[in-house]
């Protein structure tokens, strides 16, 4: 049997045993932690609103404002630094909005789901538990190496296409601004998230189980499921 479907059949049987586990939850543990999910969620959609429109709104300007100045500019060097300030500004810009935070691209399609049956509440609680969970991840994420050798790779890569076609002093200092940039938006992202998940879990006896993490992670000739309990 082919490894895709084998992936497949295991997520299969794992969401039907998560399924089986919401069920067994009785109306007042649904309502008391779809409460503290709420209030979590609510407390989060401000700052990773503004985090997210924020730094959208100076990563477009700035890419305006650079290839404007490239455009206008007669020294051939500036040109060069400006062109490459304002691809990198229009890249930061892009991976904004293709990878928006959690709570901020899923929060209003949450508030308008119902929640007067059971499975109408039971709905919202998975879709609740997803969002603080996937939010919590990606606040975590400032402590992987992943983000932080983007930002420094893609600025070595700018400033390398200004040192070869520009001036070597431009090229050390939009390196410098750009890594320096790249990581304030990297530090300043909310981190919130992990401190209520983490709440979630003590609060409610067994949320754990509930909420299990899983990821499918490729392997050398292989794929395999990844569960965090």
């Amino acid at each position: 049997m082919p490894k895709i479907a084998i992936i497949v059949i295991i997520i299969t049987l794992f969401s039907d045993a998560l399924a089986q586990e919401y069920q067994a939850l009785n109306d007042e543990e649904i309502e008391a932690r779809l409460r503290f999910l709420d209030s979590r969620l609510q407390e989060l959609k401000k700052p990773s609103t503004y985090w997210q429109y924020g730094w959208s709104g100076f990563y477009g300007v700035s890419g305006i404002a650079q290839l404007y100045k490239a455009i206008d500019e007669n020294d051939s060097d500036d040109e060069v630094k400006y062109f490459v300030g304002a691809a990198k500004s229009a890249g930061a810009l892009a991976l904004q909005l293709l990878k928006p935070l959690p709570v901020v691209e899923g929060m209003n399609v949450y508030e308008q789901m119902p929640r007067e049956t059971r499975e109408q509440k039971l709905a919202r609680l998975e879709q609740a538990e997803s969002l603080l969970r996937r939010e919590a991840i990606r606040a975590d994420s400032r402590y992987t190496l992943r983000p932080h050798m983007l930002t420094v790779g893609v600025n070595l890569v700018g400033a390398a296409i200004i040192a070869a076609f520009g001036d070597s002093d431009d090229a050390f200092e939009s390196a410098a601004l750009g890594i320096a940039i790249g990581q304030a938006n990297i530090w300043t992202q909310p981190s919130a998230s992990r401190k209520h998940w983490n709440s979630y879990h003590q609060k409610f006896n067994g949320a754990d189980k509930k909420a299990l993490d899983w990821r499918i992670v490729p392997g050398h000739k292989s794929i395999a499921l990844q569960v965090n309990f």
